[in-house]
């Protein structure tokens, strides 16, 4: 049994609007988060008014804390960090000094604590070019891409149709596609099966390596212009 106190009339409000903004999952300084939470859980402690006595009411509240930790569950589960925190946020203004939900926020804000960025300026009119970053197996990595770059059109980084000859075994990948490879030697890098490249994406990777990127094209010495891709990963040293 949950033995937390709550304002009555918050607990209504919450649970008519809180959850709208449940889903919306911005990405702040996990610092910041970490001292906006502190705070949060101080106020709240030092102002908690009794359970409501309404028994429909109470048990209204028990049915919205038990959903609201699964989904922040099932959010985590799904590695959408996110939205698993704003979850488990609005469950600790809830029921201060609650503790799964306390630990779900502490555990999203150590993954978001350990994630490195890198941002790599990939040329369209060069081959393989090292990212920079050393991924690790079994971690998750996200990756952004912007811009344009240029092969005989304009194209982003999902490219163009090419002709059959030309086309690698993996048929997403056209002429000017953005594509990476994971790598540990030279040989890897000539013989290791790239993979398309594109924003919003996320993976896990399936080795330990160095993550080389490049356009799909025979030959990119008269393509123009460059992309930049934010990677995002817990990367080896």
């Amino acid at each position: 049994m949950i033995n937390h106190r709550i304002p009555a009339l918050g607990l209504l409000l919450l649970i008519h609007f809180g959850m709208s903004s449940i889903a919306v999952g911005q990405r702040t300084d996990p610092r910041q988060n970490q001292k906006r939470l502190q705070e949060q859980m101080r106020a709240a402690a030092e102002n908690q008014p009794q359970l409501p006595s309404d028994p429909v009411l109470l048990n209204l509240h028990k049915e919205f804390i038990a959903k609201a930790e699964k989904l922040a569950v099932e959010y985590e589960r799904k590695k959408d960090f996110d939205k698993a925190r704003e979850v488990y946020e609005s469950l600790v203004r809830l029921v201060p000094k609650y503790g799964a939900a306390e630990a779900g926020l502490n555990r999203i804000l150590a993954n978001q604590r350990a994630q490195d960025r890198k941002l790599a300026n990939i040329f369209a009119n060069k081959a393989w070019q090292d990212s920079g970053v050393t991924l690790r197996e079994g971690m998750p990595v996200q990756i952004e891409v912007k811009g344009t770059w240029t092969v005989a059109f304009e194209t982003g980084p999902a490219g163009l149709e090419i002709p059959n000859e030309l086309r690698p075994k993996d048929n997403r990948i056209k002429l000017g596609t953005l594509i990476g490879v994971i790598a540990n030697s030279p040989a890897e890098l000539t013989e290791g099966q790239p993979f398309v490249v594109s924003g919003g994406m996320s993976f896990n990777a399936k080795k330990t390596g160095r993550l080389y990127l490049r356009m799909f094209d025979i030959n990119p010495l008269d393509n123009e212009v460059s992309l930049y891709v934010l990677i995002q990963s817990t990367f080896a040293n």
